[in-house]
């Protein structure tokens, strides 16, 4: 009995799930927000005024395509899945200018496992995907991909 009051007091002291996405899809909310960094982006205001001119123009077309995908939708989770990723990844690239952060920007695609016909969204940093890169070079310099006897390319096939 002590133990169920004690999960329900719980659920009652976290704050709901729903209220803290909305806050993050509301499309007023992403606009408004675009609206007044690029204010002071195009003033050259605090963060902004030392901003070289090719990454200030970088952020106004990653907010241009922010700004129309968003045109007439209340969330985004009103878009489709694939315009929901792109306004995620236009979102990640804003900040990461912003923050001087590239390595830390969160890029997302959908790709379809092998195997399966049913796509997945899968998220991985810039530097996550740089060193998966690098893995990848350096295994194929050393010959490690050919470890299951089945790539084409590897000898023997």
């Amino acid at each position: 009995m002590l133990f169920a009051a004690a999960i329900a007091l719980m659920c009652l002291a976290a704050p709901p799930v729903s209220a803290n996405n909305t806050r993050n899809t509301d499309a007023r909310t992403i606009l408004d927000q675009q609206a007044g960094i690029r204010t002071e982006a195009m003033n050259k205001k605090g963060r902004y005024k030392d901003m070289a001119e090719a990454k200030r123009q970088e952020l106004f077309a990653h907010q241009d395509k922010v700004n129309l995908m968003l045109e007439g939708v209340a969330s985004t989770t009103d878009l489709p899945e694939t315009d929901q990723i792109a306004v995620f990844n236009s979102l990640e690239a804003i900040e990461a200018i912003i923050n001087q952060a590239e390595d830390e920007r969160m890029v997302c695609k959908r790709v379809k496992p092998v195997g399966s016909n049913r796509p997945e969204t899968v998220c991985k940093t810039v530097a996550q995907m740089r060193a998966e890169k690098l893995d990848a070079e350096s295994a194929m310099r050393s010959g490690q991909s050919c470890t299951d006897g089945l790539t084409v390319g590897c000898p023997g096939r």
